[in-house]
């Protein structure tokens, strides 16, 4: 296996891995994430340190982040962070709407692969999570090409989800609906989530240097 072999199969790993650490994965799937430290693949591939986070850091993000409509939801969806325009190509709004022209392009690439969206993503096909999971098939699968592509078409929005990472975590800073304790377990654990998505950005875009 020569070295360009080894990296494609590093990051494929770490892509499979880190695609669940942006959903909800409950007390048990977070327990077994801890246990393989999911993290360090993608960690390892960017080249940075990531701190584990407690479970309490961590059911506070998937509880206060990881829930569309609430006060505090970032979810790691591509359509939030870009124009979405309409068919005949106006923008309807700058932003912040799910269902748009990244949307429409990931779900023709599942479509193209034979592959069925979780009906819990369905609205969504352009989580952070299924562009991951599509990632990784591709390196699987030794489709540089397309991997390649997906990369530039799909993963240059992470540093706006970073920014309202951030936003949350000023906010819930001074949010008077939670206590300290609170307010430390989601500012540990929107910290891990920031420093995994530099991770991420930073790994996938090292292929394309």
């Amino acid at each position: 296996m020569n070295s360009q072999e080894q990296s494609n199969k590093a990051l494929m790993h770490a892509c499979a891995e880190a695609a669940l650490l942006f959903t909800r994965m409950g007390e048990d799937g977070f327990t077994a994430a801890s246990e393989r430290r999911a993290w360090e693949g993608m960690a390892a591939c960017a080249g940075v340190v990531i701190e584990a986070p407690s479970a309490d850091a961590r059911h506070a993000v998937e509880s206060e982040l990881l829930v569309p409509g609430l006060p505090l939801a970032a979810m790691p969806v591509e359509s939030l962070y870009k124009p979405w325009r309409a068919p005949d190509g106006t923008v309807r709004a700058s932003r912040g709407l799910y269902g748009g022209e990244t949307a429409g392009h990931a779900q023709a690439l599942f479509d193209a692969c034979g592959l069925e969206i979780p009906q819990e993503f369905s609205a969504m096909p352009d989580h952070l999570s299924l562009l991951l999971e599509l990632l990784a098939l591709f390196l699987e699968v030794g489709n540089d090409q397309a991997a390649d592509n997906l990369i530039r078409d799909h993963f240059d929005w992470l540093g706006e989800y970073d920014a309202a990472l951030r936003d949350r975590a000023e906010r819930a800073a001074d949010a008077p609906a939670f206590d300290e304790a609170k307010r430390r377990a989601l500012a540990e654990g929107i910290a891990f989530l920031r420093t995994l998505t530099m991770a991420v950005d930073k790994a996938v875009h090292a292929r394309l240097a």
